[in-house]
C-alpha cells in the first residue's frame, strides 16, 4: 500500500538529510497511520502546501496505546531518531492516546509532483488499484 506522508519544518528537512530515521504520529483517536501501516508500504513524502519530492520505504512499524510511561519509555529509546528535542511542546505528545512509531528506510530525492489536497490530514492512506 501506498500512503502520503505529510512533514512540517524542520522535520521534512530531517526526514530528507537522514537524520530522522523514524516517523513517529501521535493523535487522541485511531486515524491513519495508526493500523494502516506496514512494514514494506511505500511512502510519498511532501512538505506542509508543497508537492512530493521523495519516497521512502517502511522498515518497521510499531503501534502504542499510550500512558505516560510509555510516551516516556518512546522519548528515551527513540527520541534522537524521531527528533523530539525539536518537538514545539512535548507534553502535548506524550499526553496523546495512540502513537505510531514508523522507521523510514531508503528515503530518495523523486522529480517533483502533485497531489491532491490532504485538508488539513498530515496522512493519507492511498488505495492501489489491483
Amino acid at each position: 500500500m501506498k500512503h502520503i506522508a505529510i512533514f512540517r519544518e524542520p522535520f521534512y528537512s530531517f526526514v530528507i538529510n537522514g537524520k530522522k530515521t523514524i516517523e513517529s504520529r501521535w493523535s487522541n483517536k485511531k486515524i491513519a497511520p495508526f493500523g494502516k501501516v506496514n512494514k514494506g508500504d511505500e511512502l510519498l513524502i511532501k512538505k506542509t502546501g508543497g508537492k512530493v519530492t521523495a519516497t521512502a520505504k517502511v522498515g518497521r512499524v510499531e503501534y502504542f496505546n499510550l500512558t505516560p510511561q510509555i510516551a516516556h519509555y518512546i522519548n528515551k529509546t527513540y527520541g534522537k531518531e524521531i527528533c523530539t528535542n525539536y518537538f514545539d511542546d512535548w507534553e502535548k505528545y506524550a499526553s496523546k492516546k495512540y502513537c505510531t512509531l514508523i522507521w523510514l528506510e531508503d528515503v530518495k530525492i523523486v522529480k517533483e509532483f502533485s497531489v491532491k489536497k490532504s485538508n488539513g490530514a498530515g496522512w493519507i492512506v492511498v488505495k492501489e488499484n489491483k
